[in-house]
């Protein structure tokens, strides 16, 4: 059991505040074991409260095997977020029948770091793909991906076999609507340009058109594939053919699937 014995070290110094002067891995006997092909995913967490000023991302786990613990460390900007807690997701992966709680820990002694680590204590184990960790953070930066990367990641099988988490991807950090939205045009009335904020809960073909008040169109905004997220549309008052429009009342429409919303706009001049 030495190769798991290592690994309760380092969750036992997580636990005790320790910061570690080494490597996460350092002392451990890496063998391999059932989750050679596993791989952690960071995203930002799905559904999560939207509080301005904050940041919460997700790490998620995939194809695991026999999982009883996990531990890795995740590596920020200390100049663009301010760390606020690591906790583990509600309904997480090593939450299983018996009803007892993983052991989860967690160390930010050391700026841009934090430390965490699970492991279950019932003699159960996990198999599949299912979430970790929820890490919120201050800031009033826009996320990028090369924000964040996660380091030294290690999967602990039932009969101890350590695996280093070789597949580690980062996705996106954007928030995501709960449901699609077609905002007032800001300014309103305009002259000479006004902006069309829109969402979108999930990836779909988009379309945005102007027509006049006689139902004629005028000007396709927007006619593409596009991620979900929220998203902004500019008109410039002119048509298809790049002159300009008399003023008056435009109507724009948005569709994407079975999803369908006119509003109105006014042009001024």
């Amino acid at each position: 059991m030495k190769r798991i014995s290592s690994w309760l070290v380092c969750v036992s110094l997580i636990l005790t505040g320790v910061s570690f002067a080494g490597d996460l891995t350092t002392g451990l006997d890496i063998r391999g074991g059932e989750n050679g092909f596993a791989g952690m995913v960071l995203k930002r967490a799905p559904n999560a409260v939207q509080e301005d000023g904050f940041l919460t991302v997700r790490v998620s786990l995939t194809e695991s095997k026999l999982l009883k613990g996990y531990g890795f460390s995740l590596q920020f900007d200390p100049a663009k977020y301010e760390f606020v807690e690591a906790k583990e997701v509600n309904g997480s992966l090593l939450e299983t029948g018996s009803g007892q709680q993983a052991l989860f820990l967690s160390s930010n002694k050391t700026p841009g770091k934090i430390d965490v680590g699970a492991m279950k204590v019932d003699g159960e184990s996990a198999q599949g793909t299912g979430d970790l960790v929820d890490f919120k953070f201050k800031t009033v930066e826009i996320p990028l991906p090369t924000d964040f990367q996660i380091l030294e990641g290690v999967l602990v099988d039932l009969v101890g076999g350590v695996d280093l988490v070789q597949n580690i991807e980062i996705g996106n950090l954007k928030a995501i609507p709960d449901d699609y939205g077609l905002d007032q045009n800001m300014p309103n009335p305009f002259n000479p340009n006004t902006t069309i904020n829109y969402q979108l809960p999930e990836v779909g073909r988009v379309k945005i058109v102007v027509y006049n008040l006689l139902g004629q169109e005028v000007r396709t905004l927007v006619d593409e594939n596009l991620d979900a997220g929220f998203h902004t549309a500019v008109w410039d008052g002119k048509n298809a053919l790049g002159h300009q429009v008399a003023s008056g009342v435009y109507m724009y429409r948005l569709q994407s699937g079975s999803y369908v919303k006119t509003l109105r706009m006014m042009l001024l001049k």
